[in-house]
């Protein structure tokens, strides 16, 4: 899957990187970190749409299929899933048992505000806008505290309200303010501000058997949100996050 996410980006010159725990594989482990079990791919706002509508055009939508956010499942990220396997975890989102795949996460970094108190704003309307999301979701597995602001999201059910949060997270996407903000994704603030110099270019990196982009200035990038991602977990922290069952049907 990630081969040919990677040849459908390069033959389209959409720009991407890993993120997460696959772009901290790619620095320390060359590869899969050896407990993860997902993937993960972030790019800018225009690399993003233009990625979601490449993807209905040239993936074999025999073997694939794209779960746009927003449209096809209530979360702002999008998932290319493989047809044919399945991936068992608490809080899967399909419309048809056959969507419930192995998947891609695809995430999108929105443009941060310049000031560090707009960022502050703006991390707090995006956060509040997840958790009506989540709600949508039917979040199953929540807290007491989140179960709770889910309730106090509520008002996002009208129209108004929902399209003014969902403004002041994406209100600078396409402007250069010098910041991106990991937005749709768990990374708490200040850690999931970063300076767009960081990633404002990719590099090859070897992953497994082939070579996948990590950002430009991945050390900087991957300090900014992890802190220290060289040093490995404690051992009774190095487990699964979301694998519950798992079934690679033909594969």
């Amino acid at each position: 899957m990630a081969k040919d996410i990677d040849r459908l980006c390069r033959d389209n010159g959409i720009r991407y990187h890993l993120n997460g725990g696959s772009a901290i594989g790619a620095v320390r482990h060359h590869g899969f970190i050896p407990w993860d079990d997902d993937y993960d791919i972030e790019m800018t706002p225009s690399n993003y749409y233009r990625f979601i509508e490449v993807c209905r055009q040239q993936l074999d939508p025999a073997k694939y299929y794209v779960q746009e956010g927003l449209k096809d499942w209530p979360m702002d990220s999008t998932k290319i899933k493989l047809l044919g396997t399945r991936f068992g975890e608490l809080e899967s989102h399909a419309d048809d048992e056959s969507h419930k795949g192995i998947f891609v996460d695809v995430f999108r970094i929105d443009h941060a505000a310049p000031t560090r108190l707009g960022r502050l704003w703006q991390y707090v309307c995006a956060k509040y806008r997840l958790c009506y999301l989540l709600s949508k979701r039917t979040y199953r597995s929540a807290t007491l505290p989140k179960r709770l602001m889910m309730l106090l999201a509520a008002p996002q059910r009208i129209g108004f309200i929902r399209r003014y949060f969902e403004r002041q997270q994406t209100g600078y996407n396409n402007r250069p303010t010098g910041y991106y903000g990991l937005l749709t994704q768990r990374t708490k603030y200040p850690h999931c501000i970063v300076k767009a110099e960081a990633v404002a270019t990719t590099c090859y990196m070897p992953f497994e058997d082939t070579q996948l982009p990590v950002a430009g200035n991945y050390d900087e990038y991957l300090s900014t949100i992890f802190g220290n991602y060289m040093q490995l977990p404690p051992e009774d922290q190095r487990h699964c996050g979301h694998l519950e069952s798992i079934d690679f049907g033909p594969y």
